[in-house]
């Protein structure tokens, strides 16, 4: 039986440990085919793992072992959503979420989350990663 994990990711999952063991050459290109599959879904139709996706997308180049960890666990998650569905109940008002956490990737670069909800469904959401120190600094050098 394959495994299936209740949660998409766990709390290290900016984490990043530079010690970390690279991944063989042979499993690199899996590991890029498969985070090129979820940034698909996670736009089309799985937008509750975009943060993880977007986040394992900064990793394609040079995934190391930690990564491929974290590629695993969004995999399980994905294993025990297959029975759910999806259910549109529209309202008069869609409500707009946003967070942003700061300096939270180790080139100092920020997160930012956007989430729309008509009725009891999320319609529109985005995740990614911010170049917000340069803007600072532009304005700062004026």
């Amino acid at each position: 039986m394959e495994s299936i994990a209740k949660t998409l990711a766990a709390c290290h999952l900016f984490n990043v440990n530079d010690s970390a063991n690279k991944i063989p050459e042979e499993k690199a290109p899996l590991f890029h085919h498969m985070t090129a599959k979820l940034l698909y879904l996670c736009r089309r139709t799985g937008q509750d793992i975009q943060t993880a996706v977007a986040f394992l997308c900064t990793s394609v180049k040079d995934p190391d072992e930690e990564n491929y960890k974290k590629l695993t666990r969004v995999i399980q998650y994905l294993r025990g959503k297959t029975s759910m569905t999806l259910t549109i109940e529209p309202t008069n008002k869609p409500r707009w979420w946003l967070d942003s956490s700061y300096t939270i990737h180790p080139d100092m670069k920020s997160h930012m989350g956007i989430f729309m909800t008509i009725g009891k469904v999320g319609t529109y959401t985005s995740s990614c990663k911010r170049n917000l120190t340069l803007k600072v600094l532009q304005r700062l050098s004026w």
